[in-house]
C-alpha cells in the first residue's frame, strides 16, 4: 500500500435557474369542447421551480484508491394547464412527449379539475401560495408538480378530453342536432327553436353522422359559420322562413328507421310558370363533364391513430374504368373522428355529384309562397322536354313585385306519395287587370322657397287621380312638347284642393275642399312648419284641422308668411297644397331658368297596368324661375394648438339630405369683434375636409369665422366664429426670474442709501455746507468746501434655486462695481461673476456687489437673477371659466407659472375680452369683458376657452 492516498474528483453539472415554457399564450380563446378530442392545453400558472441534486460516486484502484463523484440535477415545477370550458366528463389518453398513458396514471403526475362553477382552488397552491389560489370556475384544467427532467423544459402534454353533450350521441361523439342547438343557446337564442330538428337528429343518429369539436378549434368563430358548416357536412339545409329557423336533411334514401321526405308539393306545368327574361318557363343547366368526378376524398382526424389527420376515398370504379381517375377537391371534415363516418361523407359526395348535376331555374307567382328550400316539386315543360321531372328546391329569392325565383336540383329515382296541392283540379277564376285608371285631377306645379329645398333648383309637383281605380302615374317631361322622356313615377296621391272662400292676409282660419285626411297638430307644430301648406307663393301652417259635415276641413290657428314668404290675401278657388312626402320633387339646371317645360301624366290602374298613352293625356306647362338655396349654417367652430404652433380647426355641420356642399370658406379679422365682410380669407379656394390645419393667422388676438358654400357658390347666411391666439405669448424657453428691485429692494441688504427714484446710490463721505453766515449760495457757481467724495459700499442678497439649470444675472449698474457669487451649500467660496454657471435644485446662491470709494457715484438701477429651467406646457380644451375665475387643473407637480395663453374663446356676448392671471401658484385665471353693449365698462364674464399653460416644476419645495 502506498503512503499517499489517490486524489478524489467531483464533477458537478451546471445548475439551471429557470425553465422554458412553450405552451403559455396570453389572451387566447377558451375552447368549448363538445364530444371527445385531443388538445394540448395552455399554461395558466407555474411556480416553485425546484432543482433536485443527485450524487453518484465511483471508486478506482485498491485500498487508498481515489473516488469520483458526479453531481447532476433534475427539476420540477408546479403547473396548471388550462384545457377548455367545463364541466367535462373526464380524460382518456394522455401523451407526454412520445409516451402514451391512460388517465389516471402515476407517471402523468397531474390531476383533473373538471371545470364546475363551484370547484375549489388547487390545494397545493392554497397551502403554499394562498394569495395566488384561484378556483378558475367554469374552466377545466390539469394541475400537478411536473417532472421537467434534466433540461428544465416542460414536456409536451396532449390530453384526450371527454367534453360535453356525450349523452346525445354514442358516449364519445355528439349528435349534430344537439351541437347546433348548443350554439343557438350560447348566442342567446335558446328560445328561437328550429322546425325539423327532431327529424334531423333522428337522421344523424341513423346515418351514424356523429361529430366532435375540431381539435384545432382555437380561434373564435361566428356561430353562423359553425352551424352552416355542420349542416353542409351532414348533407342538410338550414334556413330562416316564416319567422323561424328550419332544417331539412337532403338524404333521399331510407336509413334504418329513418325515412326521407317523399312528399311532392306541386306538379308544376306551363300554366303555373311566369315567363323569364328570355320568355322560357324553365331554364336548365348541366355540369360540364370535366366537373363529373369519380374519386372523392375526405380528410378527417383518426381517433384510433392518436388523432392524426388521414384521408379516405370513395371511388366510382365503373366510371374510372371508362374515363380514368378524376379526383374531386378533398373535403375537410375536422368534426369527424372515425374512418367509417369519413367513408359515409365521401359516398354522399359521390351521390350528390351524380344525381345533382342538373340545375333548374323557374319563376312562380305569390300563390306558391308555401314552397321552401328542401321541398320537392315536379316540372313539366314540353318545350324543354320535361315531363314530371322530380326536383328539390335548393334556393329561392323574392322580388319587390312578389315574384318568386327558384333554383332546384335533380333527385335520384325514388318512390313519392301523392302531390300535396293539386292546383289544376279546378278552373282558375279570371281576374280583370285592365280597369281604366282615369285622368289625373288638374295638377299643381310650383317652386317653394329655397329654404324648403335640398337643391337650389327644385320643382314640386302635386298629383292625384280622380277614379277609384287610379293607382298612380308616370311623369314625362319635354323641352318642346315633342319628344318626351320619363321623369319619374307617382304611386300615391298628394293632398291638395281649393279654398272655399276668400281669406285676408291676416286671417287665422280657412275652409278648404281637399282629398285625404288632415291631422291636427300643436301650436309648436305650426310654428315649426310641421303642418305646412302652400297657396299662391305663400307658405303657412295650421294648428287644428276640423272635419265639417260637408266634407271640407276648417283649418284654424294659422301661422302665416313662413319660410321667407309674405302673408297675402287669397281668393276662393285658389289651389292649396299640403306639403308632405306625397309631393313629387325634381330638379333642373341653372341653364333652364326662364324656360318653358312641358309635362304629361300617364295614369295606370291599381294593378299598375292599362297605362294611358302619351297621345291621349293633356299637356301641362310651367315656366321655370330662378330660386337660390343657401347651405345650412356651421353651428360651432373650435380650435386647438399643435406642438409645432399650427392651429387645427374643427367645426360642427349637418350636411343636407341632397349633398350639394362644395366646401367651406374661412376668414379671419384682427381683434375680437367678428365681421365677415371685412375679414381676410385664410386660404385661396374652399376648404373641403376637416380637421383643417394652418398657421396663416399671425400672432395676436384674431377672430376666425367660417361659412359653408354650396355648388351654386352661395354661402351660409350666418357664420360660426372663435377667438384665437389671445393673451400673452408663450416663451420659447422657460426662465425662472427673481427681480431684486421689487418691493423697494426688500430682499437686499446694503450699507448705502435707497433713493426715491427707486435706485440704490453710494453715500457721500462728508456733509458739505456753505459759510455759516450765508445759508444759501450767493450765486450758482459758488463752490463747496472741499471736493466731493463717496463711500464704498457692499450690497448682498441670496436665493434658493427651485430647479436646476443655467444661472445668469441681468443688471444695470452705473460706474465701477465688483460682482461676486458663491454657492453656500457647495464650496462656499466667493467667485468673480463673468457668465452663466450651472446650479442644481436646492442650491443657495449668494450674491455680493461691492463698490469702491471715490469721487464717482455708484448707482444700482436693476438686478435680476435668472435660471434657465426645463420647460413644462399643458393644454386645456373647452374649459369653462365662470365669472369668479377658475384654478387651472395643472398636473405638473410643485409648479411655477411663467405664462398663460388663451388659444380660443367662446362667448355669446360681443366685445373685447381680457385675460387676468389672478395668481400664478396656484394658477388662477378669470376674464373681463371690455366695451360691452351698454357702453364702456369692465365686467367679469363667463366663457368657454382653450388655454395653454407654460411653466416649470420646482424641484425644491419651499
Amino acid at each position: 500500500m502506498g503512503i499517499f492516498k489517490a486524489p478524489n474528483f467531483t464533477t458537478r453539472a451546471e445548475k439551471i435557474s429557470s425553465f422554458t415554457v412553450s405552451t403559455a399564450e396570453y389572451g387566447s380563446c377558451v375552447m368549448e369542447l363538445l364530444g371527445t378530442t385531443r388538445i394540448s392545453g395552455n399554461v395558466l400558472y407555474y411556480d416553485d421551480f425546484t432543482a433536485h441534486e443527485h450524487r453518484e460516486t465511483h471508486r478506482s484502484g485498491k485500498g487508498g484508491g481515489g473516488k469520483t463523484t458526479t453531481i447532476t440535477y433534475t427539476y420540477t415545477a408546479a403547473i396548471i394547464l388550462g384545457l377548455c370550458e367545463g364541466p367535462v366528463a373526464g380524460i382518456g389518453k394522455v401523451w407526454i412527449d412520445k409516451d402514451l398513458y391512460t388517465y389516471p396514471h402515476e407517471n402523468i403526475g397531474l390531476t383533473l379539475f373538471n371545470g364546475t362553477q363551484d370547484q375549489e382552488p388547487w390545494g397545493y397552491v392554497t397551502a403554499k401560495h394562498p394569495e395566488k389560489a384561484l378556483p378558475y370556475a367554469g374552466l377545466a384544467y390539469m394541475a400537478g408538480v411536473a417532472d421537467l427532467g434534466s433540461n428544465a423544459s416542460l414536456p409536451n402534454y396532449n390530453f384526450e378530453v371527454k367534453g360535453q353533450l356525450l349523452d346525445t350521441g354514442d358516449g364519445i361523439d355528439v349528435n349534430p342536432a344537439d351541437y347546433i342547438l348548443y350554439n343557438f343557446n350560447k348566442v342567446g337564442m335558446s328560445d328561437a327553436g328550429i322546425v325539423g330538428i327532431d327529424n334531423y337528429r333522428a337522421y344523424c343518429k341513423a346515418a351514424n353522422l356523429l361529430i366532435s369539436t375540431p381539435s384545432d378549434a382555437t380561434e373564435a368563430r361566428a356561430a353562423r359559420d359553425i352551424i352552416n358548416e355542420i349542416a353542409s357536412l351532414t348533407n342538410a339545409y338550414i334556413f330562416w322562413s316564416n319567422d323561424t329557423f328550419k332544417i331539412v336533411p337532403r338524404e333521399d334514401r331510407a336509413i334504418g328507421d329513418w325515412k326521407p321526405n317523399n312528399k311532392v308539393m306541386y306538379d308544376l306545368t306551363p300554366d303555373d310558370f311566369l315567363a323569364q327574361s328570355d320568355g322560357s318557363c324553365v331554364s336548365y343547366s348541366r355540369k360540364d363533364s370535366s366537373e363529373l368526378y369519380n374519386r372523392f376524398s375526405v380528410e378527417f382526424l383518426n381517433r384510433e391513430n392518436a388523432y392524426a389527420k388521414e384521408s379516405v376515398s370513395y371511388e366510382d370504379t365503373a366510371d374510372i374504368a371508362v374515363n380514368g381517375v378524376k379526383q374531386a377537391n378533398t373535403i375537410s371534415a375536422n368534426y369527424i373522428y372515425t374512418k367509417t363516418r369519413a367513408v359515409i361523407l365521401a359516398e354522399a359526395a359521390a351521390r350528390r355529384n351524380k344525381y345533382e348535376r342538373n340545375k333548374y331555374t323557374f319563376k312562380l307567382g305569390w300563390a306558391f309562397c308555401r314552397l321552401e328550400v328542401g321541398d320537392m316539386v315536379t316540372l313539366t315543360d314540353p318545350n324543354m322536354g320535361l315531363d314530371r321531372v322530380l326536383v328539390m328546391i335548393d334556393s329561392l329569392t323574392e322580388s319587390a313585385t312578389g315574384e318568386l325565383t327558384f333554383t332546384a336540383i335533380g333527385r335520384p329515382p325514388m318512390e313519392v306519395g301523392e302531390t300535396e296541392f293539386n292546383v289544376h283540379e279546378n278552373e282558375r277564376p279570371y281576374i280583370n287587370f285592365n280597369f281604366e285608371p282615369g285622368f289625373i285631377a288638374p295638377t299643381v306645379i310650383f317652386q317653394p322657397d329655397p329654404s324648403l329645398m335640398y337643391n337650389d333648383n327644385e320643382l314640386w309637383i302635386a298629383v292625384k287621380g280622380q277614379s277609384k281605380y287610379w293607382g298612380g302615374c308616370n311623369i314625362w317631361v319635354s323641352n318642346n312638347d315633342n319628344g318626351y322622356r320619363l321623369l319619374g313615377q307617382v304611386t300615391s296621391s298628394a293632398q291638395y284642393g281649393e279654398l272655399v272662400s276668400d281669406i285676408a292676409k291676416d286671417a287665422t282660419e280657412l275652409e278648404v275642399s281637399i282629398n285625404g285626411q288632415l291631422i291636427s297638430g300643436s301650436a309648436d307644430d305650426a310654428e315649426n312648419g310641421d303642418t305646412l301648406l302652400w297657396c299662391d307663393e305663400e307658405s303657412f301652417s295650421y294648428t287644428t284641422a276640423e272635419l265639417l259635415d260637408n266634407g271640407n276641413y276648417k283649418l284654424s290657428g294659422l301661422v302665416r308668411g313662413q319660410y321667407n314668404s309674405d302673408a297675402a290675401p287669397h281668393k276662393a278657388g285658389a289651389k292649396l297644397v299640403r306639403c308632405d312626402d306625397g309631393i313629387f320633387k325634381t330638379t333642373f339646371l341653372d341653364s333652364d331658368d326662364g324656360k318653358t317645360v312641358y309635362f304629361k301624366f300617364t295614369s295606370f290602374n291599381i294593378f299598375m297596368s292599362n297605362e294611358q298613352s302619351l297621345a291621349d293625356v293633356p299637356v301641362y306647362q310651367y315656366i321655370i324661375r330662378k330660386r337660390q338655396t343657401f347651405p345650412p349654417n356651421v353651428t360651432n367652430l373650435d380650435v386647438e394648438v399643435l406642438h409645432n404652433g399650427q392651429r387645427r380647426y374643427y367645426w360642427d355641420f349637418e350636411y343636407p339630405e341632397i349633398n350639394n356642399i362644395s366646401g367651406f370658406r374661412m376668414k379671419y379679422i384682427q381683434g375680437s369683434i367678428p365681421n365677415w365682410e371685412r375679414g381676410f380669407e385664410v386660404q385661396d379656394g374652399l376648404i373641403v375636409a376637416q380637421p383643417y390645419e394652418t398657421n396663416t393667422v399671425r400672432q395676436g388676438a384674431h377672430t376666425i369665422m367660417i361659412k359653408a358654400v354650396n355648388s351654386s357658390g352661395n354661402e351660409s347666411k350666418k357664420f360660426a366664429s372663435v377667438l384665437v391666439n389671445f393673451a400673452e405669448p408663450l416663451e420659447d424657453n422657460v426662465l425662472y426670474r427673481v427681480d431684486f428691485a421689487e418691493n423697494d429692494w426688500e430682499a437686499v441688504e446694503t450699507d448705502d442709501s435707497k433713493r426715491t427714484d427707486g435706485y440704490i446710490h453710494s453715500t457721500m463721505a462728508v456733509t458739505h455746507w456753505v459759510d455759516k453766515t450765508n445759508y444759501y449760495w450767493d450765486k450758482p457757481a459758488a463752490p463747496y468746501w472741499g471736493a466731493v467724495n463717496y463711500k464704498s459700499f457692499v450690497m448682498t442678497t441670496k436665493l434658493i434655486a427651485p430647479a436646476g439649470g443655467n444661472f445668469f444675472l441681468v443688471y444695470d449698474i452705473l460706474n465701477a462695481t465688483n460682482i461676486l457669487y458663491k454657492i453656500a451649500n457647495k464650496d462656499n467660496i466667493w467667485k468673480q461673476y463673468a457668465t452663466k454657471f450651472d446650479v442644481r435644485a436646492g442650491d443657495e446662491i449668494q450674491l455680493k456687489i461691492a463698490a469702491p470709494a471715490g469721487q464717482e457715484e455708484t448707482v444700482v438701477k436693476a438686478l435680476m437673477a435668472v435660471i434657465d429651467v426645463p420647460d413644462r406646457e399643458e393644454h386645456f380644451e373647452n374649459i369653462t371659466v365662470p365669472e369668479e375665475g377658475i384654478e387651472l387643473p395643472i398636473v405638473t407637480p410643485n409648479y411655477q407659472t411663467t405664462a398663460v395663453r388663451v388659444d380660443s374663446i367662446t362667448s355669446e356676448l360681443r366685445g373685447t375680452y381680457q385675460l387676468d392671471i389672478v395668481s400664478r401658484t396656484p394658477c388662477k385665471i378669470r376674464f373681463w369683458r371690455i366695451n360691452n353693449d351698454a357702453g364702456w365698462s369692465r365686467d367679469p364674464v363667463a366663457v368657454v376657452a382653450d388655454v395653454t399653460w407654460q411653466g416649470f416644476e420646482k424641484e425644491v419645495i419651499e
